[in-house]
């Protein structure tokens, strides 16, 4: 059988056009957008002046990160490839108190932002961080593990609370609570109180009576889901025997070490989702419990949409004021994140295990805090800038894990 041969112009011609059409795709997928970035002050200030000002453009769709400082006074223009961004900026800022001068730590952030066309103008409205004096969240265990068959392994989840500060720290009364809403579904909940307000589907709060518990500068405690040695039932798991405290429900299939302080429900009982569709905040709560229970409920609705039908929906859950809550931590999953579930000014972005829905090698690991640097007396200062994509390390092994 003979193969008939195309003529060698004809040969060519495909040639060049396909190399055409091939350039052509390579322009479209890298349009570019000349965008003007223009920071708005926060309110009530005068006499601002920023400076170190630094900002990160994160592409959802590839996950690449784009920095720049190249501001001039509240404006910077860099070009993009066309895309949907999370921005998130950091820097400082001075203004005018009666006859002092403040200077202050300053940050925006802002998600889903769609950048298209030739050119883009987009405001980033900044606000003011307060400074650190309490505790912050160093890792959340909550992935679980896997047994010897494969099959998903309850109970061996903790968290580790860390004092970042130089003062000892009392943990009596510290509040845990657990998001309402999942950062991997967005819905137009009303009223809106996120600016204002943090909606718990369960908190849990830290006995004592006010210095029982005291953690010294670089201490931290651990809470454990059930503090017993969970290496009896699973070897590939973690023995949580020394936990400080641990979660305990009455009424309910759960275990209860003796030896390990219970932590306080407040409201519902907390059950650490684990695949990262929740998120954390600790808080101080400056009132009484009743008066909490009392004042600060906090009842949402939504028309949640299937198949074209719009079915209402709606809760009553618990609020906790942004103005108590003294660290957060927002996790997703890397494929499937929608939205943080915390104000910006408590946290402006988010942290994984697990980069698709039902990752299987997500078990066995958990989300911990970057360490900065190290004293010569071994006390840890740890990252923290508001910003969970930053400062945490998403995927690693429990430091509880032997």
């Amino acid at each position: 059988m003979k193969i008939k041969l195309l003529p060698i112009y004809l040969t060519i011609a495909i040639m060049a056009l396909l190399q055409s059409c091939s350039k052509d795709d390579d322009n479209y997928s890298s349009k570019q957008t000349a965008i003007t970035l223009k920071l708005v002050n926060p309110e009530d200030l005068n006499n601002v002046a920023l400076s170190n000002l630094s900002v990160s453009f994160k592409e959802l769709n590839t996950g690449k990160i784009t920095e720049s400082k190249s501001f001039v006074n509240n404006d910077l223009s860099i070009e993009l490839s066309e895309g949907s961004y999370e921005i998130a900026i950091n820097g400082k800022i001075q203004y005018s108190a009666g006859e002092s001068t403040v200077e202050a730590a300053v940050s925006g952030y802002k998600e889903s932002v769609v950048i298209t066309g030739k050119t883009a103008l987009v405001s980033l409205n900044l606000f003011l961080k307060t400074s650190q004096s309490d505790f912050i969240i160093e890792e959340v265990f909550f992935t679980g593990t896997r047994t010897a068959e494969g099959k998903q392994y309850l109970g061996d989840k903790y968290f580790k609370i860390y004092n970042n500060t130089d003062e000892v720290l009392y943990a009596d009364g510290l509040m845990i609570a657990q998001s309402e809403f999942m950062t991997v579904e967005k819905q137009a909940y009303t009223p809106n109180i996120m600016a204002k307000s943090f909606a718990a589907s369960a908190i849990a709060i830290v006995p004592g009576t006010g210095t029982t518990y005291p953690i010294a500068p670089g201490g931290f405690f651990i809470i454990a889901e059930d503090a017993i040695n969970h290496k009896e039932y699973n070897p590939g798991s973690i023995d949580l025997r020394t936990a400080n405290f641990e979660f305990y429900t009455e009424d309910a299939d759960d275990v209860d070490n003796p030896a390990v302080p219970n932590m306080e429900n407040l409201f519902s009982s907390m059950i650490v989702h684990n695949r990262g569709f929740k998120s954390f905040v600790i808080a101080r709560l400056p009132i009484n419990k009743d008066a909490y229970l009392a004042d600060y409920t906090y009842d949402y609705e939504y028309n949640l949409v299937v198949g074209g039908e719009s079915y209402p929906m709606g809760e009553s859950v618990y609020s906790i004021p942004n103005s108590w809550i003294v660290d957060a931590v927002n996790l997703s999953v890397a494929s499937e994140f929608q939205w943080i579930v915390t104000d910006p000014s408590l946290d402006m972005g988010w942290t994984y295990c697990g980069k698709v829905d039902a990752d299987q090698s997500r078990y066995g690991k958990s989300v911990r805090r970057k360490v900065l640097s190290t004293d010569s007396k071994g006390k840890k200062e740890l990252k923290d800038t508001n910003n969970s994509t930053l400062d945490f390390s998403p995927e690693v092994k429990p430091s509880l894990m032997n």
